[in-house]
């Protein structure tokens, strides 16, 4: 079985924390004896400094991995964003498929698409072309969000989505918003993400703080995610000025979507920036030892898919603060590992947050049903690639799809 896996968020050299579950979801899927190749087409950027991602340009049209070949095509990725975005889908569609006929030999068995905007849109003229099933995942925000805006790239979320031969939801709750676009519910398919539970696991506060030089005495919330509006992080700060103190820093680690500087000036107003970390994005090999050394994981998001980071953390043994958006319910057991609260919601966040801060007893708890819960319900990267692949033998066992010899 050859598989062309697609999926423009894919980390590499210059920029490693891009789809890091991404990239765990499909070396899960080459370790079932899946022949992949990866497309992960980038947007041609100028090489200097000044612009964002500009390292882009310095990534070759192919790199050789022990799982398998990546492709690195070029598109247009029009700007600002806001305004340009329908055109994203159409530049994606004519570079990538031009690449992919030119240089993916033999051609595959089946496409796997793992956003439905801008990898599914982008790559249905190459499953028409080569007349093989396409296979698109669902995530969280572009169909639960963008898909409901009335937009033209809403248009053309639900399009991909109805040539689909099969969509792979990664939450229960997705489902439900899949099928109320009008998608075929005979098609959709709920696929968990899931957490590696030998790299994620408990190290011990203490060595993990030594480890990364961060001190001992102090209480520390950690946040682990994308700087942006959608996760709730405007939200996270003014909840912070209940809870961060001189013997409880708050820790925002992930990239800068544009927020960081409105995010410092609040803190600074609330007279709370010396409690507050911005690390900016950090390797995920570093990110077991880090949820580690913290006392909770919060995440304040306006709507999520399935978020992987909460499987880490109680994987690794660390309560959960979370809001009730998405699937989010699925992975948490309210009062038992960790506590969900409404989103937008400041008060409820910093109470939440207070509760587990005030009872070292009640968050090792915690933390110890939450990691048995994880393996109990089997919510492991193998497991999710077996559903996968069992799905993308359903799909090419119909005569019409049959693998090519």
């Amino acid at each position: 079985m050859k598989v062309l896996e697609v999926c423009q968020e894919f980390p590499n050299r210059y920029y490693p924390q891009l789809g890091t579950f991404i990239k765990q979801s499909i070396d899960s899927i080459a370790d079932q004896g899946v022949d992949v190749t990866v497309i992960s087409p980038k947007a041609f950027v100028l090489p200097f400094s000044a612009f964002p991602y500009h390292n882009f340009s310095k990534l070759p049209r192919i790199e050789h991995t022990k799982r398998y070949d990546l492709h690195y095509p070029r598109y247009l990725y029009a700007i600002p964003k806001k305004y340009f975005y329908p055109i994203t889908g159409f530049s994606y569609s004519h570079f990538v498929s031009s690449y992919a006929i030119k240089n993916i030999k033999p051609e595959p068995d089946l496409i796997h698409a793992h956003f439905s905007y801008p990898d599914g849109y982008g790559v249905m003229g190459l499953a028409k072309k080569w007349k093989i099933p396409l296979v698109i995942s669902a995530l969280g925000t572009i169909e639960r969000k963008v898909a409901y805006e009335g937009t033209y790239t809403s248009k053309q979320i639900i399009e991909a989505m109805n040539f689909a031969d099969k969509i792979l939801s990664v939450s229960e709750d997705l489902k439900v918003h899949i099928i109320n676009l009008g998608i075929d519910e005979n098609k959709i398919h709920v696929v968990p993400n899931g957490v590696d539970t030998e790299i994620f696991k408990p190290a011990g506060k203490e060595h993990a703080r030594t480890i990364l030089n961060l001190p001992q005495e102090k209480k520390i919330v950690l946040f682990i995610g994308a700087l942006r509006k959608i996760k709730g992080v405007d939200y996270l700060i003014e909840a912070a000025k209940n809870f961060v103190d001189t013997n409880t820093d708050l820790y925002m680690v992930g990239r800068d979507d544009g927020l960081k500087k409105s995010l410092e000036k609040r803190a600074e107003e609330l007279k709370i920036a010396d409690f507050i970390k911005f690390t900016g994005p950090v390797n995920h090999e570093d990110i077991p030892l880090l949820i580690s050394a913290s006392d909770i994981l919060v995440l304040p998001s306006l709507s999520e898919g399935r978020p992987n980071v909460i499987l880490e953390a109680l994987s690794c043994e660390i309560p959960v603060v979370a809001t009730d958006v998405g699937g989010i319910p699925e992975l948490m057991l309210d009062g038992e590992t960790g506590y969900l609260v409404h989103a937008k919601n400041p008060t409820q966040l910093s109470e939440k947050i207070n509760k587990l801060l005030e009872d070292k007893s009640r968050r090792e708890k915690m933390g110890k049903f939450g990691r048995k819960s994880i393996i109990q319900r089997g919510l492991t990267w193998e497991a999710h690639a077996k559903k996968t692949v069992d799905i993308y033998s359903e799909l090419l066992s119909t005569p019409q799809n049959k693998p090519k010899k």
